[in-house]
């Protein structure tokens, strides 16, 4: 479950501690193994471990050695879970009125990736769409920074042609970001069903891509640095979604979590 190409074959992934855990079992993710080192659990660990065990999950009981070998970080509170990807496909998915993606190209960094999808459920986003070469938002990096959204954000991959369909189809805005945008990211109508369209750090969004949007907006910058970490850039604009879509100031209106349906 470390290395991504068995994640990919397998489409299962590593859980670590008690947080990720608890998230799991909450959205009814499908946990399928519990790793147990019974001499380091804990009292919470190991009521998680029952309630897991209580929705299906195997436990296989194994050494403290074997564990810190698979949990080099020692993130794992004397258990690991193994649990099932959950991947929407956007073909077969119709977009709320007032629904907001970020659709994310070749992001490289597990961190930065659990960054964002944690920020677009901050703001009651639906999901996140990965583009191209991104990194895998079921890396145990991405899961922990994720903070658990991972199970209540809907996770497609996708393509430029596909996306492009597919907003077509439902009329979906398409706001994309670069430092030479023609439009302050303050200024910009995010009118919903949207989709915000960040680029790679290095290259950002290419020309093809950047046809795609109905809009292409910029953060204001001083000083000598020439764009924000991608993560930063986007919950900026995320916020500012946000903002718009409250109309009067108010605070946010808090909802039940979405349970993650198999």
């Amino acid at each position: 479950m470390l290395q991504r190409k068995h994640r990919d074959r397998t489409r299962l992934f590593l859980l670590e501690g008690e947080p990720l855990l608890r998230e799991a079992l909450a959205t009814g993710a499908r946990v399928e193994t519990m790793l147990v080192a019974p001499e380091l659990l804990e009292a919470g660990s190991a009521r998680l471990c029952e309630m897991a065990r209580r929705a299906g999950a195997a436990r296989l009981e194994v050494s403290p050695e074997v564990l810190g070998s698979i949990s080099p970080q020692h993130g794992h509170q004397g258990m690991l879970a193994v649990a099932r990807q959950r991947w929407w496909p956007l073909e077969e998915m119709t977009p709320g009125a007032e629904d907001c993606y970020v659709a994310v190209k070749e992001i490289r960094e597990p961190w930065s990736i659990g960054t964002i999808v944690r920020t677009c459920e901050a703001v009651g986003g639906q999901g996140v769409i990965l583009m191209g070469e991104s990194t895998d938002p079921y890396h145990p990096v991405a899961a922990r920074a994720s903070m658990g959204t991972i199970f209540t954000q809907r996770l497609v991959k996708s393509d430029l042609a596909e996306l492009g369909a597919w907003s077509r189809r439902h009329g979906v805005c398409i706001v994309g970001t670069s430092p030479s945008g023609g439009t302050d990211y303050r200024k910009a109508d995010y009118r919903r069903p949207l989709v915000l369209f960040m680029g790679s750090e290095r290259v950002g969004l290419s020309a093809e891509e950047e046809a795609l949007c109905d809009v292409i907006v910029r953060i204001p910058m001083v000083g000598r640095c020439e764009s924000h970490h991608v993560a930063v850039a986007t919950g900026v604009v995320l916020y500012e979604v946000f903002d718009q879509g409250r109309g009067d100031g108010a605070g946010g209106v808090e909802k039940a979590p979405r349970v993650w349906k198999q």
